[in-house]
């Protein structure tokens, strides 16, 4: 199996476009850096569109547990912290935001307030899951 961290940002953006990603893979610090390599290949907008996707193919769940505003969320914190360091490598600004690792419940919490890790868990959004669910609330 591959290593996420091994992949150039152009690998990883082929293998979760093409559908050749390893779901086994799929880590948060993963998720964040598939939302790094959108937002550097596609811009903001694009990107949280882009993931939306990415998200409904690989985690699908019939008991509501994929939540299209958390996937947003995601992509938008992460062009946050993007812009707000000079690093130009994902893993660089991992080490000058350990938060976004380590706290990321609170930062989603901080930036969007509590309601918006409930209120995407809807029937309508929802498959069957093929992966974990990165965390739950």
């Amino acid at each position: 199996m591959i290593e996420i961290a091994k992949l150039t940002d152009a690998e990883l953006l082929k293998n979760v476009e093409d559908g050749t990603l390893d779901a086994n893979l799929l880590t948060h610090k993963t998720q964040m850096r598939i939302c790094w390599v959108f937002i550097n290949a596609y811009g903001l907008k694009k990107a949280i569109e882009k993931n939306n996707k990415f998200v409904d193919l690989y985690y699908e769940n019939d008991s509501s547990d994929f939540n299209q505003n958390l996937s947003r969320a995601y992509t938008e914190i992460i062009h946050d912290f993007m812009e707000k360091t000079s690093a130009n490598d994902f893993y660089k600004m991992l080490n000058e935001f350990p938060r976004l690792k380590y706290d990321f419940k609170k930062i989603v919490r901080t930036h969007y307030g509590y309601d918006v890790l409930k209120e995407g868990f809807k029937k309508e959004q929802s498959k069957k899951i093929k992966v974990p669910v990165l965390f739950t609330f």
